[in-house]
């Protein structure tokens, strides 16, 4: 949510500067403001229902890559993405990556990133609405309540062989098959 409101406060300073040097009179300011938090709402959805963005630290960003063992015939997800420096990292190591996201600003930042990663890409979507099949890896850094939801709804879906990697929640329902730190591995059976 910090990214949302620093997004709008930035959009907000150009936009009341614009007004002012240029004496914009035509366009209605309250349309301006309305915009802005349309933008930010699909964010804040996704920070309630699965998580705000929290930019994992570097040792945890190297513990989940690790753990995670990734190698050229690899299909990476990072469900809520945020910025995509896990998503760009492990498209270095992997066949694909691909990051989901839903706040417009973070996948605006993520998309131009995307350029100059051809392997990688930011997706805007909902996490619980995507298709894992072809996934060999999942990064995920859910809330409690949203990896209760990720057991449920997607570890079933994943095919044998995948490995789901969470930073600082568990899977309560599983026991990890590794652990390093925060951070724990999950291999479906």
């Amino acid at each position: 949510m910090a990214e949302s409101t620093i997004f709008i406060l930035i959009i907000g300073i150009v936009v009341a500067v614009l007004f002012q040097v240029f004496e914009i009179t035509w366009i209605d300011p309250r349309l301006v403001i309305t915009i802005l938090f349309l933008l930010i709402v699909p964010g804040l959805y996704a920070a309630f229902t699965s998580g705000p963005f929290v930019p994992s630290t570097k040792k945890r960003h190297k513990n989940m890559l690790k753990l995670a063992n990734l190698d050229k015939k690899d299909v990476m997800f990072d469900l809520g993405c945020g910025d995509g420096r896990l998503v760009f990292s492990a498209a270095r190591h992997c066949k694909k990556a691909i990051g989901y996201e839903l706040s417009i600003p973070l996948i605006i930042f993520g998309k131009i990133r995307a350029l100059f990663h051809p392997n990688a890409s930011i997706k805007m979507g909902n996490i619980w609405k995507q298709d894992y099949h072809e996934a060999t890896v999942i990064f995920c850094y859910l809330l409690p309540r949203a990896m209760k939801q990720f057991f449920k709804e997607v570890w079933p879906t994943l095919k044998p062989g995948t490995r789901v990697i969470s930073n600082a929640f568990m899977m309560h329902e599983l026991e990890p098959f590794e652990k390093e730190g925060k951070v724990y591995l999950y291999v479906k059976e």
